[in-house]
């Protein structure tokens, strides 16, 4: 979080990445951040964005999230947007953040054949179990529910999240899921109460229920449908949002009915597209729709493959495909989405 008298000092432009259909659409985006007249013609947003950098005006912090899913075949997108702080007169400081320390070694290399353009590197290492731990416990204690978890479920929970990936983010939505498995699973309690035309005591369903901490039980539930182990389909199946439904029904009917089986997020999106039309529901956009795929991902249901742009990243079905087409079919409007043909 920057000081309030350095935020006043700068024009702060974020983009996340992964939302641009391709790397040249950063150009149209950076204009609509930075406030500009957009141009009768897209070919031109570059160099729009290049005379605005000499112009009078505060410095730009321009913050790009996921930096590397603007590569492309020449890799000019990029080359472009790191060309620019390097530009005479120039009013503008660039971050890029990558999942890979070595994005600009890889993909850039004429980067570091002039020492204007070298891009300064910070290394930030995945989470460990500890900061894992004190980070959900300082959420839980902000939400004044620190006695939620044992001290042995948030250790597991931790533990296995930073041997796998260490991102902190998988780590919130896990506990998340876990509380809210317990919740479903709380037993309400029985206490007496007075019945006055018997004078005696009955027991009686009485919200709400006392509060029980998750224990290693709900963790180990939900750790196993995310990383693997038995998932008990139909169960999970009932637990999705409608979006969610829609998308796999898509993902099976791909895999079942379509000749090539490699199935990407474009590829997907598009059928997906054609199920919500032919049944008048309103389809979620591409980038939406990246997210929705983000989150079945985190049940551990889907994996996607690729450091590309989201379009052409790989959709992997992660489940047995039988038994969850199995399961599908047992649902009358799913059913008819996985045997439907004209949408592929």
């Amino acid at each position: 979080m920057l000081k309030p008298e350095l935020k006043s000092a700068f024009k702060t432009v974020y983009v996340n990445c992964t939302t641009m259909k391709s790397a040249g659409t950063i150009y149209g985006k950076i204009i609509q951040e930075l406030g500009i007249d957009m141009p009768k013609s897209g070919k031109n947003n570059k160099a729009v964005i290049e005379k605005h950098l000499i112009c009078s005006h505060k410095m730009i912090l321009l913050v790009l999230d996921e930096i590397d899913q603007l590569e492309s075949k020449r890799q000019s997108v990029l080359y472009s947007i790191f060309e620019w702080p390097s530009i005479p007169k120039s009013k503008i400081l660039l971050v890029g953040i990558a999942n890979a320390l070595d994005l600009t070694d890889r993909i850039l290399p004429r980067l570091q054949a002039r020492c204007e353009l070298k891009p300064k590197l910070m290394h930030f290492a995945p989470y460990t179990k500890g900061q894992i731990v004190e980070i959900i416990s300082e959420r839980l204690k902000e939400a004044g529910v620190e006695e939620i978890f044992t001290g042995m479920a948030m250790q597991m929970l931790a533990g296995k999240v930073a041997a796998i990936s260490g991102d902190v983010r998988r780590a919130l939505d896990i506990s998340r899921r876990v509380v809210e498995l317990a919740e479903s699973q709380k037993s309400q309690v029985l206490q007496p109460a007075v019945d006055n035309q018997n004078n005696g005591g009955s027991p009686k369903k009485v919200m709400p229920a006392v509060e029980k901490p998750v224990d290693l039980k709900e963790v180990v539930t939900v750790l196993n449908g995310v990383y693997g182990g038995s998932q008990n389909i139909e169960k999970e199946e009932d637990t999705f949002p409608l979006q969610q439904k829609l998308l796999l029904c898509s993902l099976m009917l791909i895999l079942n009915k379509g000749r090539n089986k490699d199935v990407t997020v474009g590829k997907l999106h598009e059928v997906y597209k054609k199920v919500c039309k032919k049944r008048n529901i309103l389809a979620v956009d591409i980038s939406e729709f990246v997210g929705v795929c983000s989150l079945i991902e985190t049940r551990g249901i889907l994996r996607i493959t690729g450091k590309k742009e989201p379009r052409l990243c790989k959709v992997n079905l992660q489940w047995d495909q039988e038994e969850f087409g199995a399961a599908l079919q047992d649902k009358n409007m799913m059913a008819d989405i996985i045997n439907d043909t004209s949408c592929l």
